[in-house]
């Protein structure tokens, strides 16, 4: 049997850090198959995790929760039929119900050969209280459907208190950590968790998943992305500029993007902003939110035609 790690997380939470950091640290030798689920057309963080050396396959343009799920299981059927592989990790979009996921990892003809071992949600401390208050039945599943939680974003001392407190509401019997390393070495007593739960039952599906209420709750909620290509050549002071003056509707900007110093990864949500030098060079800037006024930010980041 394979185990399955599901790494959830909402939009810039810090999950492909997170799955980086444990390909850093796992046995060479381990034959490791990632399932990447970005809402874009175009994935940034399949392009980074492919340099660990991990297969990587992309299930794109969508949500794998909701319009992508047949896609998803049928990704997840063929690789348990035709890849000899070790470890499954699946990183859904940052819009994903974590619950739907997990209804679809128990499908029978995927219980036959895999298993849930471990799930994880990574919280940003800093966006934790804007997503509750906006985006509640999303983040809110990721939170109640785990086995433990990874704080990332703790720098403010208040906040990350906060957010402790609201996740312990939610969850008081989940344990929820601020570093990596400290996560790492409770892995066995997480498992503890995750059997407890029983995700190994294959009969217990469908019997806590509602899709039809998953559905009606993305149509309260309309997430929609856009990626744009032909980017113009920016200092990166420009860059930041130009993402702290988006629209409270965009609440994740990522990509590589051309400046005079060199290619930069781009890493946008409302509370924080960040660039980084890559050797990564195809360039693309992918905006998700509720609302996009692409002719306006076109202007801003594109060469003219």
């Amino acid at each position: 049997m394979i185990p399955i790690t599901i790494i959830s997380g909402f939009l810039g939470a810090g999950k492909t850090t997170y799955l980086q950091y444990i390909l850093n640290q796992r046995n060479t030798n381990e034959r490791i198959l990632i399932i990447e689920n970005d809402f874009g057309e175009t994935s940034l963080d399949a392009q980074q995790l492919s340099t660990s050396g991990a297969v990587v396959r992309e299930v794109t343009s969508g949500c794998i929760c909701c319009s992508l799920q047949g896609n998803f299981k049928d990704a997840l059927v063929d690789i348990l039929s035709t890849q000899d592989i070790d470890q499954i990790y699946i990183e859904p979009s940052g819009v994903s119900k974590l619950s739907e996921i997990i209804s679809t990892c128990m499908d029978k003809e995927i219980c036959e050969k895999a298993y849930i071992d471990m799930i994880i949600t990574i919280v940003d401390a800093m966006q934790a209280p804007m997503a509750i208050k906006n985006f509640g039945p999303f983040f809110k599943d990721q939170i109640k459907h785990c086995h433990a939680i990874l704080l990332s974003h703790i720098e403010d001392t208040k906040q990350t208190a906060k957010t402790k407190e609201l996740i312990t509401e939610l969850v008081p019997n989940t344990p929820v950590y601020t570093d990596i390393e400290s996560l790492q070495q409770d892995v066995n007593q997480i498992h503890q968790i995750a059997h407890a739960h029983n995700y190994h039952d294959c009969n217990c599906h469908g019997h806590t998943h509602d899709c039809n209420h998953h559905q009606h709750e993305h149509e309260h909620q309309p997430f929609i992305s856009h990626t744009f290509y032909n980017l113009q050549t920016l200092e990166e002071q420009r860059w930041m500029e130009l993402c702290n003056i988006l629209p409270s509707t965009i609440i994740r900007a990522k990509g590589i993007v051309p400046t005079s110093a060199g290619p930069m990864e781009l890493q946008y949500t409302p509370q924080n902003c960040s660039m980084s030098a890559t050797n990564l060079d195809s360039f693309h800037l992918v905006i998700i939110g509720t609302e996009i006024d692409i002719a306006s930010i076109s202007r801003n980041v594109c060469n003219p035609l």
